[in-house]
């Protein structure tokens, strides 16, 4: 600076002074370019033509060799700045300098705006001549932060570099990495491409993940086969779950946001159907009292009309006219010794009880159909017995003509029998789920309704036994993949001209009507639970559902009708009945149609181990209560004679008779 005043120093004077440097001789220039190492940038200084006397030794380096080091290991994330370790061959101690290495965030090339300040050692005493060359490159000024310093040096100047790139920015640029383009083409376990054929084409395990074949194979086999599983997630596989897959590259499109804004429409539709089914049971709720207080206001103008005599005799009314039903043991028949037996069918037209039991033949292991003959609860003529599944049958199906069944077992197919020739009419196998439930449409005879373990319903025509007309994922839609448990059919009425049926589900109640165009539509019914059991009576039109206990409520029996108010459907409650607190199997009920105003319920009471009965003209009271020495799983009412009517209780081995009698 001009304004700075000198230092009186000579030193000093000397060591800040910018000394152009002399011209460099031609021929030792063209040597030095042609020896010079790319990563190491060596310099040396001639030796000049006869030297005059030297001083006394000064801290300056005698024809100086630098090598240069650079320790990557030290440059790591955090550091303020790379350390240069520099050495000679002339034994001066080690020197370190710190040179400070700056990033910006532009990816254009931009040169180092440091200022070259060559160094110069101090000139000899008497020296008159220029100093020797030192370099051909230009040269930049490192700040030296040894403490051993011991003279000063020359060093080239860097390069040309490229500004760092922000990670920001690699983030937000649209273009992808060779990495990221590489993901779904590199075997996870060797790293290397797979290929579309050959040992190391491209397979997958059944939870999905991608490896090259041999390298699984060689995975699995490397590994016990109790602990063999995915080489990615550890999940549990075997050498069999190994498949080929067919494509030469692979990659997936983020569909994330499209699928949450599916989830979000589907609840915003489950909302709307349940405000739409809580306005139609308020709307049922209020014309119901709109009905009671139209009877109160006629009983009561009659009482102010006809005096306390007439009214008493319209109160106490309904009380001479109330019955009351009882059950008698009418037999006690032994099925089987072996325990098998679970469900009940009745075919009116036949007049025979068939029973679900084990084989009792020891050449044909399964599970059969006993056949009893009503009302003398004997042995039907021909065979008593007929094999149908290897499993146990969980359901029994009667079509409307009375001449074939069908049993749903666990198993994926179904068989339709013939009642009266015994024989196998066709079998259908819809899915890889076992079926649970089955039903035959009373409207379309031919119509076969077969529920599944994952909560599908299918469709089929006995007539057309490999061809499925339709399927119907129940709930799937409300994430309710349980088991359908009954499908009842449902007859035309005034509320459903075209018919429909119901399904019963683990978790949810599903009515399926048929419309005008034999379209099909859904409604989700207004009751929440745990079911266990549900049937449908066409002569009242009552739907009795079985609610599994909580820890707070024993097991409710629900009787309903269902109705149509506004298009859209929903079960009136009518009546409700409470059973047992344990439930460990589920148990089924019956209802038994007497008259179009009384309707016996009869279900199993786990805890008290009783047959328990209520009848819709006594309210919540039970009627009777029965002892049994052992759970009773299905019930089915039997209406022998126009007179007579019966009630028919299995349990594991033996099937109880009782006679239904009015008082």
């Amino acid at each position: 600076m001009d304004d700075q005043e000198e230092p009186d120093d000579p030193a000093s004077v000397a060591a800040n002074e910018v000394v152009p440097a002399p011209e460099a001789d031609t021929t030792a220039t063209e040597e030095e370019e042609s020896t010079r190492d790319s990563s190491l940038e060596m310099f040396e200084q001639p030796a000049p033509s006869p030297p005059p006397p030297l001083p006394p030794p000064v801290n300056v380096l005698d024809e100086p060799v630098v090598h240069m080091e650079i320790e990557l290991a030290r440059i790591q994330q955090g550091m303020l700045s790379p350390v240069i370790v520099i050495s000679n061959i002339n034994n001066v101690p080690e020197v370190q300098a710190t040179v400070e290495i700056s990033t910006d965030q532009g990816n254009e090339e931009e040169e180092d705006d440091t200022v070259p300040i060559p160094l110069e050692p101090e000139p000899a005493a008497g020296s008159d001549g220029p100093l020797p060359d030192v370099a051909v490159e230009e040269p930049i000024e490192l700040s030296d932060s040894s403490p051993n310093r011991s003279g000063q040096m020359f060093t080239p100047r860097r390069k040309k570099r490229k500004r760092a790139i922000s990670p920001k920015k690699l983030l937000d640029s649209p273009v992808q990495s060779k990495d990221e383009d590489e993901e779904g083409l590199l075997c996870p376990i060797c790293f290397d491409a797979w290929t579309l054929t050959g040992d190391h084409r491209v397979v997958s395990l059944k939870c999905g993940h991608l490896f090259g074949m041999s390298c699984i194979k060689r995975w699995m086999q490397n590994n016990p086969a109790a602990t063999r599983g995915c080489a990615t997630c550890k999940a549990r596989a075997t050498m069999r779950d190994i498949r080929f897959i067919y494509a030469r590259a692979i990659k997936a499109v983020d569909n994330t946001r499209e699928e949450e804004l599916l989830q979000e429409l589907n609840r915003e539709k489950l909302k709307v159907i349940d405000l739409n089914t809580k306005l139609t049971v308020v709307n049922m709720k209020v014309l119901e009292q709109s009905e009671k207080i139209d009877t109160l206001e006629r009983k009561l103008l009659a009482f102010g009309q006809g005096g306390a005599e007439f009214s008493r005799s319209q109160f106490d009314g309904g009380a001479e006219h109330r019955h009351s039903y009882k059950l008698f043991l009418e037999k006690n028949i032994e099925i089987t010794r072996e325990s098998g037996c679970r469900a009940l069918a009745y075919s009116a037209k036949h007049q025979l009880l068939l029973i679900s039991q084990k084989s009792t033949q020891p050449l044909f292991p399964g599970y059969s159909i006993r056949m009893l003959q009503v009302p003398g609860f004997v042995a039907s003529a021909g065979a008593a017995s007929m094999l149908v599944s290897s499993r146990s049958v969980r359901d029994i199906a009667i079509d409307a003509s009375d001449d074939l069944f069908a049993c749903a077992a666990m198993e994926k197919m179904v068989k339709v029998f013939s009642i009266q020739n015994r024989s196998v009419q066709c079998t259908i196998t819809p899915s890889q789920d076992p079926l649970w439930s089955c039903a035959f449409d009373k409207e379309r005879s031919k119509f076969l309704y077969l529920g599944s373990q994952r909560g599908s319903v299918y469709v089929y025509d006995i007539r057309q036994p490999d061809q499925l007309l339709e399927e119907f994922r129940v709930g799937h839609g409300q994430n309710d993949y349980t088991g359908v448990v009954k499908i009842c059919p449902v007859e035309p009425t005034s509320i459903i001209p075209c018919g429909g049926f119901l399904v019963c589900k683990l978790k949810s109640i599903w009515f399926y009507e048929y419309t005008p165009t034999q379209q099909i539509e859904s409604h989700l019914l207004n009751i929440t639970g745990a079911f266990s059991a549900m049937s449908y009576n066409p002569d009242s039109g009552l739907i009795l559902v079985s609610v599994r206990p909580t820890t707070d409520k024993p097991t409710t029996l629900v009787l309903a009708t269902l109705e149509k108010l506004d298009g859209v459907f929903a079960l009136k409650l009518q009546h409700t009945f409470e059973g047992s607190r344990v439930q460990t199997v589920m148990y089924r009920c019956a209802q038994v149609y007497l008259n179009d105003a009384d309707t016996l319920v009869a279900s199993y009471v786990e805890d008290s181990k009783m047959l328990s009965t209520w009848c819709t003209n006594r309210g919540r009271l039970r009627v009777q209560q029965l002892p049994m020495n052992e759970g009773i799983l299905d019930i089915c009412p039997i209406r022998a004679t126009p007179g007579q009517t019966y009630l028919a209780a299995l349990s594991e081995c033996r099937c109880r008779i009782y006679r239904l009698n009015t008082e």
